[in-house]
């Protein structure tokens, strides 16, 4: 850590956050720090402090992608339920439309998680 000049009177770093990452996301930040011709803790204080929103779960920025995951995960329960009705009944003809379902509705919980 660079040393503060005797003659600075402003607040002191003194004050430390431990920060889990894999080997990959460390080597991404810190070729990013360098393209940026930051250190790697400057760039990082840069990134959490001043970013104008949270990034996040996406749900969590998005109320309405939030509400919208939450039926469509009831769907999906309900959905798993009379799949399961259908097999103990020896009902399940067609499973190959009840996969198609289930993807699809995998397809827009996950276009939703992106919102």
């Amino acid at each position: 850590m660079a040393r503060y000049d005797q003659s600075y009177a402003g607040e002191r770093r003194s004050a430390g956050l431990r920060v889990q990452l894999t080997p990959t996301e460390r080597q991404q930040l810190q070729a990013e720090a360098a393209e940026s011709g930051a250190r790697l803790s400057e760039y990082v204080r840069e990134l959490c402090l001043h970013r104008t929103q949270p990034v996040v779960a996406g749900t969590r920025r998005n109320p309405e992608a939030k509400a919208l995951l939450f039926e469509l995960q009831a769907l999906g329960n309900n959905l798993n339920q009379l799949a399961r009705h259908a097999n103990t009944a020896g009902m399940l003809v067609e499973l190959e439309n009840l996969e198609d379902v289930i993807n699809l509705l995998k397809a827009a919980i996950t276009r939703v998680i992106g919102l």
